[in-house]
């Protein structure tokens, strides 16, 4: 299929011609990488192969593009959260390293997802008072964990991080084994379609979080067993590389421009996530201001 614009790109020291390395995602079963085939994809077209590769998630992701996983060296994009590069950020920095902000820039938003926080339907907390809870947030390298241990900052709450199988999770739930439960993903969530015996809650608001999160909110459109709407937050995704310095501006600069001229190419051919997929959000700690230009002229 024929798209939009026809972009040259320079192709320099270490990435062979038209090729670009692998992409840092997650589960094979995840969103993260699903965009990244898509993206794959759409470079595809213009002679350029990125190979997407799975992994455990966000954090793993910002270690191999920071070289601590010397078998995938050749890795030189990844898909992680907004609040991940904060979280592995003040890890490196706690051990005396460098910041990684100008290291591992951001290049686009690909959209954003939903922070579900979960518990039993007859639980009730008061937040300002209680600050011990058992939670479960899937592996703990996970961007759901990085979510939930960047509000248990946020909060001064002390989390006890519990392993849990999906079979007896929810029993664990509701028989308050487990106070709260940590999810991030797009609403509506397939697995929790029909979440019987669980209720979404609402954290109080907080100048951290506003800092790192925007709002949003939990309706019955979203799941048919929510009575009332249930305020919440949602986090950026999006697309970093490693290849920071000033010889590689031509290529990101062309990814970029090709991801977001082909917008209506993405929702036709790869679905309707990628109408919401927010490719103006700058909002981040560090991206290259050739990009920031890049995408605030942008049609999409």
């Amino acid at each position: 299929m024929k798209l939009i614009f026809t972009f040259f790109i320079i192709i320099t020291s270490q990435i062979n011609a038209y090729e670009l390395g692998t992409i840092a995602t997650g589960s094979k079963t995840g969103t993260y990488y699903k965009l990244a085939n898509d993206i794959s994809s759409i470079l595809k077209e213009y002679d350029m192969k990125l190979e997407v590769i799975n992994t455990g998630g966000s954090f793993e992701n910002l270690d191999i593009l920071n070289g601590n996983y010397i078998k995938n060296k050749n890795t030189f994009f990844a898909i992680t959260q907004k609040d991940a590069i904060s979280y592995y950020n003040y890890n490196q920095v706690s051990y005396g390293n460098k910041s990684i902000y100008q290291k591992l820039p951001s290049i686009i938003s690909l959209g954003t997802e939903d922070i579900h926080i979960l518990t039993s339907s007859s639980s009730d907390f008061d937040f300002e008072i209680k600050l011990d809870y058992n939670v479960y947030c899937g592996d703990y390298g996970s961007g759901s964990c990085i979510t939930a241990k960047y509000i248990e900052n946020a909060y001064n709450f002390n989390f006890t991080y519990i392993n849990s199988k999906e079979t007896t999770l929810l029993k664990k739930i509701t028989d308050k084994k487990i106070d709260l439960y940590f999810k991030v993903t797009q609403k509506p969530a397939s697995t929790l379609k029909d979440a019987k015996g669980l209720k979404i809650i609402s954290l109080p608001d907080n100048l951290v979080m506003n800092k790192m999160y925007e709002k949003s909110m939990f309706t019955s459109k979203d799941y048919s067993w929510i009575d009332n709407d249930v305020s919440s937050y949602i986090v950026q995704k999006v697309l970093v590389s490693n290849l920071s310095l000033a010889k590689y501006e031509p290529v990101l600069n062309n990814i970029v421009k090709i991801i977001i001229s082909n917008k209506n190419y993405l929702i036709k051919n790869h679905g309707d996530y990628w109408k919401n997929a927010d490719f103006k959000y700058t909002n981040f700690k560090y991206m290259p201001d050739n990009i920031k230009t890049i995408i605030a002229n942008s049609n999409h």
